[in-house]
């Protein structure tokens, strides 16, 4: 996605993301999402498919956009037709990655962030190059989501392969 973006100046609207960013906020969607994302809950179709909406109504129409983590259900991707023909938008094209569950669990489990600039890194595939300082901005400070654990995974893993 991050290549998509910066080659083609495309937007990456990732629903976990926006969802993080409404509940840090305090947004009556985050308000309504927090409850279910720390009980490692997939968030109701109609709430992510409300901040899809927003933010494709935020963009200009000849804007490209990448949908990351939407639709996850059946129900989303009939939404999303609705959505995309309310605003005279099309889909182009669909990519699925399908990742072995257990390879998923460690990659999930072990990535975690600069809390200063936000550059992603993972325990075991991409360390700081010098312990305990950011490469890219210096900073000292990591910090990994509550919900990046074994368990929550497993749990939406399961939620996803039933809807």
């Amino acid at each position: 996605a991050t290549r998509l973006v910066d080659s083609r100046a495309m937007v990456q609207l990732s629903t976990g993301d926006m969802l993080r960013a409404a509940v840090k906020a305090g947004t009556p969607i985050g308000l309504k999402a927090k409850a279910v994302m720390e009980a490692g809950e997939l968030v109701s179709d109609e709430i992510v498919s409300g901040i899809i909406g927003e933010a494709l109504d935020a963009l200009a129409p000849e804007t490209g956009v990448i949908f990351d983590g939407y639709p996850r259900t059946e129900a989303q991707a009939h939404s999303l037709d609705g959505i995309l023909a309310d605003r005279n938008r099309t889909l182009d094209h669909v990519i699925e990655l399908e990742v072995d569950e257990d390879a998923l669990v460690e990659r999930i489990t072990g990535r975690f962030t600069c809390a200063t600039c936000g550059e992603g890194y993972h325990d075991r595939f991409k360390t700081p190059k010098v312990e305990g300082a950011c490469d890219k901005c210096g900073g000292h400070e990591f910090k990994r989501r509550p919900d990046d654990n074994e368990e929550t995974v497993r749990t939406r893993m399961a939620e996803y392969r039933a809807k």
